[in-house]
């Protein structure tokens, strides 16, 4: 990639060979009527076009071919630099005096001295503000015994003694306020119409007159019209740009952006931008200024954002900026628009009132468009915002994962990156991931873990889960694997939030075990596929996300999205034993209840598919040795709930459906021995079961005691 980006600085050209536009022969035509004209009245030609249309190279390209003939003299007068018609007055003679001193000198006067004392007597025609003693005193020294009119005709006689013709340029004067403007043509009109004087004076018919009318007759732009008429001799409209080579002129800024950053489309990427360029865009590039401003737009995004967005919607979009610029400025306020859905999920109906609400901006904006450039638009929208399909057609288009793997703009995770330019606080840099996954391969699962752990703490763990995400299905094996390792040693690094109704598999927590399932179903070889589960559950950190990895990859027989689980029912028991196994040894003694509470049933269940008979020794020898935790047993089976009036979790009843479950798991008459043991018949049967509808009745552990012998009494 380049390190310094090709701005083009939107410089005027002067060489021949620098034409892009075939202007150079008309403006050099220009150049021969001036040089061939016979009549040695003042006159004004005036240069027609658009701001950035190219008048100023026409120009230039006019002085090039005058400074070739030694019978004309060509000055140019910059009127920018001065703020006042005094100044403007006197710097105009000035710089007149200074461009003929050195070439025109006649026997009998010096034509620039002359200039000199003539522009300096008509700014004293001017307003003045300051010592009007001091005024009257320049005014003498200058006259020297000569009135205005008198000094005038000593110039004409000069400059036409001197048999050269003389061409001034005044360029940029749309650029003026209407003041200036005026000045000027008052200045060309009535004080500098000598002989042998041509004025070049270039600048947009359209906003002088518009700014000429407000100051003149009846305020509009005809009125303004019919005064440049009086001071506009010959009006030349430079020769309008053809399309071919706007175009050719406006791709190469594209090729050069492409190839300086060493971008690597694939085809469908170029002919998809080629095919929106083509149709939408180059129906707007009227000016070679627009082709440069495109073209630097481009140098100055691309740089910034390569590797983090889709290219070719960044091309795309700063298209809109520069050639729809209002719907540019609408798209950055209005993400609501255009990464949000036109699809009511609720009712599963066409969201008609946002559909209504957008379209009346578009035609909003579009007012002044012509019905091309309105069909333009709206397709050039849609490819950028493909959900937009369903405002403009009955096709509905839906969020699509690729979107994000694309880094498109039309992705709420890419939004914004395509206008603030950089990858803002809380984003993961596409540029830093694709690294990491590159270095996988030859670092070890300790230097992998720390990478992702770096990334996270620049980020999110959101956004690097992601990211990850996207490749789950085509990461390779080996990376996947070693990534996979790294996480389930440390998936602290990926927490579970406690929101509110938020489900598991939504939680960065739920979100990785997701991810290392998928991982584990990708391999084909089921040696291998078991292996490597068997060895994720055995190291997995801590208990808890072993369990939930368990959960995820040997549910049932068919899990619960439909699919036909990857593992037999054999596959199903050693992985079980593997689970079982690591609970004992990390148990070392201590009974599973209590070492892991919130695991115990997942871990029971585990336990009896496997081994029903060891299981219910465990069972037995554990409620022999500490009947008193029967009470917690049956609590740690009673169910759990959790509302919006009362967000953290708490106990229910243990219905019949749990005391079902609970005894497919665990001998019901080992359960009640226990029970026997340690409450007596008063206790149990002293109070009424209660059955709590709600969160106000608060069981308690005794109460699911009670529940527990109800349900005992009257099962068969």
């Amino acid at each position: 990639m380049s390190t310094q980006s090709n701005f083009s600085s939107d410089k005027p050209v002067i060489n021949q060979e620098d034409d892009q536009f075939q202007r150079y022969n008309f403006s050099k035509r220009i150049a021969q009527t001036i040089i061939n004209r016979k009549s040695s009245d003042c006159i004004v030609l005036g240069i027609y076009g658009a701001w950035g249309e190219g008048k100023t190279s026409v120009v230039n390209f006019i002085e090039k071919e005058l400074n070739q003939d030694a019978t004309v003299v060509s000055v140019k007068f910059n009127p920018w630099r001065y703020n006042d018609e005094n100044a403007l007055l006197m710097q105009f003679f000035q710089s007149l005096a200074n461009g003929l001193d050195t070439k025109l000198k006649t026997r009998s006067e010096d034509i620039g001295s002359l200039l000199k004392k003539y522009g300096g007597l008509l700014s004293f025609n001017i307003p003045y503000v300051g010592n009007p003693g001091e005024k009257i005193k320049q005014a003498g020294e200058l006259l020297d015994g000569l009135d205005i009119e008198t000094l005038r005709s000593r110039i004409e006689k000069a400059l036409i003694e001197s048999n050269q013709k003389i061409a001034v340029f005044i360029d940029d004067i749309d650029r003026l306020d209407k003041q200036e403007i005026h000045s000027i043509f008052r200045l060309v009109k009535l004080n500098a119409d000598f002989s042998n004087i041509t004025y070049v004076l270039s600048f947009d018919e359209k906003m002088v007159s518009s700014a000429i009318g407000e100051r003149f007759g009846d305020g509009d732009s005809v009125s303004g019209q019919s005064f440049l008429e009086k001071i506009i001799q010959i009006p030349l409209k430079i020769p309008v740009a053809q399309p071919e080579a706007l175009t050719k002129f406006c791709y190469k800024f594209i090729n050069d952006c492409y190839s300086e950053n060493g971008l690597n489309l694939p085809d469908s990427q170029i002919e998809r931008f080629g095919r929106q360029f083509n149709s939408n865009i180059l129906i707007q590039l009227k000016t070679p200024r627009l082709a440069v401003r495109y073209g630097n737009s481009i140098s100055f995004a691309v740089p910034l954002l390569i590797g983090e967005v889709n290219i070719v919607d960044l091309w795309l979009l700063e298209a809109v900026k520069i050639f729809y610029p209002t719907f540019y400025d609408f798209i950055k306020a209005n993400p609501i628009f255009f990464i949000g859905m036109y699809y009511d999920r609720y009712f599963e109906t066409k969201d008609i009132d946002k559909s209504e609400q957008f379209i009346k901006q578009i035609d909003n904006l579009s007012a002044s468009f012509s019905n091309i450039e309105k069909e333009a638009i709206k397709d050039l929208l849609v490819e950028l915002f493909p959900s937009l399909s369903g405002v403009f057609s009955h096709y509905v288009q839906s969020h699509s994962v690729d979107w994000d793997k694309e880094k498109r703009i039309c992705s709420p995770k890419y939004f914004n990156r395509y206008f603030t330019y950089s990858v803002i606080k809380g984003e993961l840099s596409d540029i830093e991931f694709e690294n990491f996954i590159l270095s996988v391969s030859d670092n070890s699962i300790s230097e992998v873990y720390e990478k992702i752990k770096a990334l996270i703490e620049e980020s999110s763990p959101e956004a690097f889960l992601n990211k990850i995400r996207l490749l789950e299905r085509e990461l390779d094996w080996n990376i996947a694997l070693k990534i996979s390792k790294a996480i389930v040693a440390h998936s602290e690094l990926f927490p579970k939030n406690e929101d509110l109704f938020r489900l598991d598999f939504e939680h960065p927590n739920g979100q990785v075990v997701v991810f290392i399932s998928q991982i584990i179903r990708n391999q084909s070889d089921v040696e291998e596929r078991l292996m490597v589960a068997k060895e994720l559950i055995e190291t997995a950190t801590p208990m808890s996300f072993a369990c939930n990895l368990y959960r995820r990859i040997v549910p049932n027989l068919y899990d619960d999205r439909g699919e036909e689980t990857i593992f037999t029912k054999d596959e199903f028991k050693l992985i079980n034993k593997t689970l079982i196994a690591r609970a004992l040894k990390q148990a070392n003694g201590e009974p599973l209840l209590e070492k892991f509470p919130e695991e115990c049933l997942l871990l029971f269940s585990a336990w009896r598919d496997v081994d029903e008979t060891r299981f219910n020794d465990y069972i037995r020898n554990f409620l022999n040795n500490y009947p008193s935790k029967v009470d917690s047993l049956i609590w740690a089976y009673t169910p759990e709930a959790q509302s919006s009036r009362y967000p953290k979790p708490y106990k229910t009843n243990l219905t019949q459906v749990r005391f079902k479950y609970l005894i497919s798991i665990i001998d019901k008459h080992i359960i009640y021995d226990a029970i026997k043991i340690v409450h007596k018949e008063e206790e149990l049967n002293s109070v009424e079961v209660v059955w709590a509808d709600g969160y106000d009745k608060n069981p308690s552990e005794i109460n699911a005691i009670r529940q527990y012998v109800y349900w005992y009494n009257h099962s068969s």
